[in-house]
């Protein structure tokens, strides 16, 4: 007998898939992470007599809580009492304090206040002994009827910029002690970062300006020589990366190269070597720095003081340079009889740096990048000193995809 096969139903289609997220999904990183960042936080508190605070979201082991931009600032106010009271009210505050010429001037650039509890809104409820709270940081203050940046948490020697989150809780006037206050210090510290990324430090110099020329842009300076020396100027080429945004924990590398014809060059060696080459050593009659410079300056009744610190050092490093055939750098060729001198190099910012470049109407806190060619005898050099200063900016975190 002719077995008959079983019939069989058609599987349904395969589900389609696709490497793009839907809203609502994450990569296994970006879960990885937000788990780190909440297992990573804790709470702040702060404890008197009658009043304890706590702040949540702060990273553990805090001792003075932060917010970044727009910061939402939650937790609860415990009371040990809270029998008799008028109000409670949570205030969040931030002063401006500049210095020019003997004169000082404090601007408030937060004002906020909040009233938590209070009798007259109450059908003579007592005040509850615990009060959650969710406020924020507003990302702008008035100067007059303009609105301007609210600036970070932030001191020098003629600006500080301080904020605080006080409790107040008030009783009747008729008793003695008809308040209780307690008032934490809490720092600003909005964040920022690079549009782009920039190169690494590792990538050499002399094959990516080949390859890559927009990755770096090109500062040109010059120094001159003295009129009775009849010496040629020495053209200055100093090479950042072409975004110019550039995170403070961050390296950041350079390269430096000097143009001019030998005997223009003479004065930043000790001598020439025996074939004629030009050895470069830092010894020389000429020091050649190049490093982060920070100008903090507000700005009182239109009158402006330079605060001037230098936040990190360059290292230089003497570097072969190619052939003359090969250079071929943009916008400057390389003329004959000229020889040249190039450093790689490398800046990063000092520890204590933690702000950001930021300006604000009454003060700018500005960075720039110095290339100073000094001779250390200025009266018997033929060339003279040459200092130039390229504005930058300094964010606050590397650039993320």
């Amino acid at each position: 007998m002719e077995s008959i096969p079983p019939s069989y139903t058609p599987s349904p289609p395969s589900p389609s898939y696709s490497t793009q997220l839907l809203p609502g999904e994450q990569t296994v990183e970006e879960t990885q992470r937000r788990s780190s960042q909440i297992h990573n936080t804790g709470v702040f508190r702060r404890i008197t007599d009658s009043i304890t605070l706590v702040l949540k979201d702060q990273p553990l082991g805090s001792i003075t809580p932060v917010y970044g931009r727009n910061g939402l600032v939650r937790g609860h106010i415990s009371l040990r009492s809270s029998e008799g009271l008028v109000e409670v009210t949570l205030k969040l505050e931030g002063h401006l304090r500049l210095e020019t010429s003997g004169t000082a001037i404090t601007t408030l650039v937060a004002s906020d206040s909040y009233s938590l509890w209070s009798s007259s809104s109450t059908a003579g409820d007592p005040c509850p002994r615990t009060l959650p709270f969710a406020i924020s940081f507003s990302s702008v203050f008035m100067d007059g009827c303009q609105p301007q940046p609210l600036p970070p948490s932030f001191e020098d020697k003629f600006a500080t910029c301080s904020y605080t989150l006080s409790v107040v809780v008030s009783r009747p006037r008729r008793l003695l002690s008809s308040n209780d206050s307690l008032v934490v210090p809490v720092c600003y510290h909005p964040r920022s970062r690079p549009h782009t990324p920039m190169l690494p430090s590792d990538v050499p110099f002399m094959t990516t300006v080949k390859s890559s020329p927009e990755e770096w842009h090109q500062v040109l300076s010059t120094m001159n020589a003295t009129q009775s020396s009849r010496l040629a100027p020495v053209q200055c080429l100093l090479f950042i990366p072409s975004v110019q945004v550039y995170p403070f924990s961050e390296t950041i590398p350079f390269h430096l190269q000097l143009r001019a014809p030998s005997s223009s060059l003479a004065p930043f060696l000790d001598k020439f070597a025996p074939d004629h080459s030009l050895p470069v050593l830092l010894s020389g009659k000429i020091t050649i720095r190049v490093y982060l410079l920070r100008q903090v300056v507000p700005k009182v009744f239109e009158k402006q003081k330079v605060s001037k610190r230098i936040i990190g050092e360059g290292k230089l490093t003497y570097s072969s340079p190619l052939p003359d055939n090969h250079y071929s750098y943009r916008n400057v060729p390389l003329g004959e009889g000229i020889d040249c001198l190039d450093w790689d190099g490398e800046l990063r910012c000092t520890e204590d740096v933690t702000v950001g470049s930021f300006a604000t109407d009454p003060l700018s806190v500005r960075d720039f990048i110095v290339l100073s060619l000094e001779p250390l005898q200025p009266l018997k050099c033929p060339l003279l000193a040459s200092k130039h200063l390229h504005p930058i900016r300094l964010v606050t975190d590397p650039w993320s995809d």
